[in-house]
């Protein structure tokens, strides 16, 4: 929609007057979000719209995609308060300390796909057991009492909001053919409860992107890799899942009694980010724009 960007600009300056969350106390919630210069603005407001539901338990990593400036790390503390900002240059060294000699497939790719830091960086930052991945487009309206719960889950165990549908680089059962594995249904990375993985996970995942690379119906750098490879991983992890309907992806409007939702990056959906789901938590909190 044309009259979006104008719209996105009427909620910047609300950001500034968002009510302060709770004071940290501790990391028992380890939230993760790739984002970039462009998309700080709704990386703010989703990790906000969720983290006052939290206690002071959660703290926030911010993965750079390379264009975040000190300017835009600065206002997301001053705003959300507990955030730690990785630079991209830090990730690949990291990375490639950990993984350039133990992986022939998966380091590779990870150097040359966008989302490869939420497959791969992520892990090798924080402490937590268990994290919560999310996009900037996810806000939460409600207190998410299943993503909770799940974060909470011992053993941990992967958790995602229903996708619209099998979004992988090929059909589950092409994938089991190749792989082995059989990939849960419409697992969803952009909203994602997620156990840390260590370096015996990745070995074993690059061994499955080995067999896939030698397969010509499956492209290894497909469009939705990164989700394919998540949905390899989680179907090594038992009673792992998606969460209730409240929480599921939709393409129509936006529910009333949803808790949250991922407005995927898709024309009949994103615009609703803005026009449906600032609005309503503005309007919630009696902010004009």
């Amino acid at each position: 929609m044309k009259s979006i960007p104008a719209v996105r600009e009427k909620y910047r300056p609300l950001l500034d007057k968002l009510p302060p969350l709770p004071p940290f106390r501790e990391n028992r919630y380890e939230l993760h979000m790739l984002c970039g210069h462009r998309d700080t603005d709704m990386g703010i407001w989703a990790s906000w719209s969720i983290m006052r539901f939290l206690d002071g338990q959660a703290r926030l990593y911010v993965h750079s995609d390379g264009t975040l400036t000190e300017e835009d790390g600065d206002r997301w503390r001053k705003i959300i308060g507990e955030v730690r900002v990785i630079d991209r240059n830090e990730s690949d060294v990291t990375v490639e300390r950990e993984l350039a000699e133990k992986t022939t497939h998966l380091y590779p790719w990870r150097c040359s796909n966008w989302a490869s830091a939420q497959l791969v960086d992520i892990h090798f930052f924080g402490e937590a057991p268990t994290m919560l991945i999310m996009d900037s487009d996810v806000l939460t309206f409600s207190k998410p009492q299943e993503v909770i719960d799940a974060l909470s889950a011992s053993p941990s165990k992967f958790a995602w909001c229903k996708d619209l549908r099998d979004a992988y680089s090929s059909t589950p059962e092409i994938l089991q053919e190749i792989t082995g594995a059989r990939v849960p249904q419409r697992l969803c990375a952009g909203f994602l409860v997620c156990p840390r993985l260590g370096i015996e996970d990745f070995v074993k995942l690059d061994d499955q992107m080995r067999k896939i690379d030698a397969d010509p119906r499956v492209e290894v750098g497909h469009f939705w890799s990164c989700q394919t490879y998540y949905a390899l991983v989680a179907s090594r992890f038992p009673g792992s899942g998606y969460f209730s309907d409240l929480y599921s992806n939709t393409d129509g409007q936006t529910n009333g009694s949803q808790v949250l939702r991922h407005f995927v990056g898709i024309p009949k959906v994103r615009f609703r980010y803005f026009t449906e789901g600032l609005a309503r938590i503005a309007g919630e909190l009696g902010m004009r724009s």
